[in-house]
């Protein structure tokens, strides 16, 4: 397969799945709400109430959003840092997601940590990038 066509489509993948996070910062901070979704943790909630949970859902959440646009751009760009970026907003999305378990639909929970899981496996095990076409 041509280099271009993959760097095309990993850089899709990657600032889809960024925007996708938005599902967990919008609700959080009361922007928008969604059917069956919370921003209740299992976790912080108890400990530090639905209010301050809510705000660090929403931080934890957005950091994700913009990281996977950013690491989508950066390839798109040939830039080096795109990986790193890469790799911090998955490991970010993971602990998000474990913290917030019903901040996505269920579905979308398990396809988030799939391509998460793909992200951390391609680039740090599989060693994505130049030897594929994505500088």
């Amino acid at each position: 397969m041509d280099g271009s066509i993959v760097k095309l489509a990993v850089a899709g993948v990657l600032g889809a799945h960024g925007i996708g996070h938005v599902l967990g910062w919008l609700p959080a901070w009361g922007i928008a709400t969604f059917e069956g979704m919370s921003s209740h943790s299992w976790l912080l909630s108890g400990a530090l109430g639905d209010g301050a949970a809510r705000v660090a859902a929403g931080m934890l959440f957005i950091v994700p959003t913009v990281g996977f646009v950013a690491a989508a751009g950066g390839l798109l760009l040939d830039q080096s840092w795109w990986r790193q970026v890469a790799v911090g907003s998955a490991v970010l999305s993971l602990g998000a997601i474990a913290l917030f378990p019903q901040a996505f639909a269920p579905t979308s929970t398990f396809a988030a940590v799939a391509v998460d899981v793909a992200v951390l496996y391609g680039i740090l095990v599989a060693g994505w990038g130049a030897e594929v076409g994505v500088a």
